[in-house]
This record gives structure tokens, sequence and C-alpha cells, in this order.
């Protein structure tokens, strides 16, 4: 089975282009299906790094020939032979520029000739869907196009085009695990907080921790002062998450949730989160996030609309070092569960023997 994978987003493209070359491994000789893929994003030479926050594809297989068809073409129009070669297109939602005719252009722009090659084509959602980019993708999943859902909170979405399947993002619990918490702080990661301000719920985040130690990490925080993390490396991430006391969580409207939520609770730092209430904006009026369907209060993390009550929490987390065990403990379980690499690789391979 050989696999087109176009690409919007460098981290999930790393995470899935992994998984996919990793099937085959998994299942029994006489259910592999034998994939190759090759992706039109960052890792479109997967022996290269192709972000600064990841570096090879493990198992990755460079194309020359079809990375030079890659390099004359682009995913809004996507080279004959590329589509020639490849049995699924698998096509990551996109973000149209401003002012253009189309949602998602690299499906509008490439569907037909797809399906004239009798080529399967599945739209992969990220979590940024809004009705009228599900209004643009109904006729083409009534044409025959499949959609992975990432959430199965996208049902609620006006408009909804309908699913194929539902598969989570996920991360290795291999990877992301022994928090130790010894550093009392509270840490969040984000790009352009305060820039990007209510989408990433700045002032919330800024009322909640204002008195508490705390650093955020990503790119392009420079206004944010001293709590600046500034952007790390992978790595460094993966330390910053073991060695703190908890994660503070809001995520991206509109998804339902995000990467950072699964890597904070497989490595086991308690999440503190924003309720549904606080994280409401009238430009997304539908159901839009599914935290607290994933948080149990005070169980495997805390969840509040309550400003003072999240505060109390981040305390109590900061003064019970045995509780606070004892909740990341509890979300790392959630976590593996609903997010753990094991099953969503079952769940990759069952989605492409049914197409």
């Amino acid at each position: 089975m050989k696999i087109l994978y176009s690409s919007s987003h460098s981290v999930l493209e790393f995470d899935e282009i992994s998984l996919l070359t990793e099937i085959d491994d998994i299942l029994p000789e006489n259910e592999k299906l034998n994939i190759e893929v090759f992706s039109m994003g960052a890792f479109s030479n997967p022996t290269q790094s192709g972000d600064f926050m990841r570096s090879v594809i493990p198992r990755g297989r460079f194309y020359p020939e079809l990375y030079n068809l890659y390099m004359q073409s682009s995913n809004e129009h996507i080279h004959p032979n590329l589509i020639e070669w490849s049995d699924i297109w698998i096509c990551m939602h996109n973000s149209a520029l401003p002012g253009s005719r189309y949602f998602q252009p690299w499906i509008v722009n490439n569907y037909r000739n797809f399906k004239e090659k009798n080529k399967k084509v599945a739209w992969r959602s990220i979590g940024q869907s809004t009705p009228s980019i599900e209004e643009e993708l109904k006729p083409y999943r009534d044409k025959g196009m499949n959609i992975v859902r990432y959430s199965p909170l996208e049902e609620k979405l006006p408009h909804f085009a309908g699913s194929d399947a539902t598969i989570r993002f996920y991360k290795d619990p291999e990877e992301f695990n022994n928090w130790q918490g010894d550093k009392l702080q509270i840490i969040t990661t984000a790009q352009s907080f305060k820039q990007r301000g209510e989408h990433l719920g700045f002032s919330v985040f800024d009322k909640v921790t204002a008195n508490f130690p705390r650093k955020v990490f990503g790119p392009e925080n420079e206004d944010l002062g001293e709590i600046n993390g500034g952007r790390v490396s992978y790595q460094h991430l993966k330390n910053e998450l073991r060695e703190n006391r908890v994660f503070w969580y809001w995520g991206t409207l509109p998804a339902p949730y995000t990467l950072s939520i699964i890597e904070a609770m497989l490595t086991g730092i308690p999440v503190i989160a924003a309720g549904e209430k606080l994280r409401n904006m009238s430009a997304y009026n539908w159901p839009n996030y599914e935290v607290p369907d994933i948080i149990s209060n005070g169980v495997n993390g805390f969840i509040s609309d309550n400003i003072e009550e999240l505060k109390s929490y981040i305390q109590l987390m900061f003064d019970d070092k045995e509780r606070a065990q004892a909740t990341g403990n509890a979300g790392r379980e959630t976590a593996i569960k609903l997010f753990g690499k094991q099953k969503i690789t079952r769940e990759w391979a069952d989605f492409l023997r049914r197409i």
C-alpha cells in the first residue's frame, strides 16, 4: 500500500508518518499491508530533520524520485506522477490563505485527479474545522472521500460532513513518562501566547497563575518578559514536563484538545485546565472542548470555570506532593487509554485495511 501524505503541521506529520512506517511491525505476516509512505511536508526526506522539535523519522525511507516530483509541484497542485504512484492520499486539514476561494484548497484542487485514477482519498481532521469547511467537504464525501476525525466531539460541528473513522492523535508512553515534579513551578506551552490572546486564553492564564512561579515554553513569546521560557528542543520540553510540578491547559480554539495535554498527561505531570465556560468564544458557538470529558475533577486532573478554584488547585499541588503524584498517575492512565501509541497504531491499521 503506497500512501501519499499531504501535511500542514510538522509535529503531527512526524507522529503520523512515524506510525504509518511502523504499522507492519505489529501485524501478523498474513495481515501485513506492505506500507510505503511519502510525505509532502516537512519530512519529505524523512532521513533528515524537518522540524526543530523533531529529529529524523526512525523507520523513514527517502524516495529521491518522489521528492523531485514534489519539488516540481505543491500540495495545492499535486504532480500527476505522484498521484499515479499512490494507492491512497491522506490529506491533512490545511488553512487557506486570506482571500482564497476555497477553505480546503488541497482537496478542491486535487480530488478529481485522484478519483479519475481510482485512488482512495482520506481527509484528516486536526481539530480546526468550521461549519464552512464542513459544508465544503460534504460533496466530496458524498463522492467517496473518507474522513478521519481526531475527536468524537467534531460530530457537534454545524453542517458536520460525516466520519469514516475517529483516530486520535497519539504519543508513546515509553517516551513521555517518569514525572518527578521537584520544581515548584507551573508551566504551559504556547506560540505567540500574548499576541493570539483569547484563542489561547492568555488573560485567564495570567489571572490564574500570576502569584505562582511560572514559565511559558514556545516560540514568539518575547513579550512575556521573565516568564518566557523560549523555544526549546523536543528533549528539553520532555524534561520540563518531568521536572515541573503543574501543567496549565487551555488549548487552542476551536480544537477540542491538542498535543500538549496528551504529552502532559502521559508524562504524569498534574494538569489544571480551564473549564468550558471560561473557554467560550462567540465566534465558535458549537461544542468544541473535549477536556471536561477527559478530566474528572480532583481525580486525574483539575478543571474549573472559577478563577479562585483554579488557583487553589495549583496551591494544593504545590503543597501536597503525594496528592500531585496520585493525580498525575491517574492522568497518565487516562492518557494511555485514549492516546497510547499501541491503540492508535491498531486503529490506523484497521482503517487502512478497511478502505
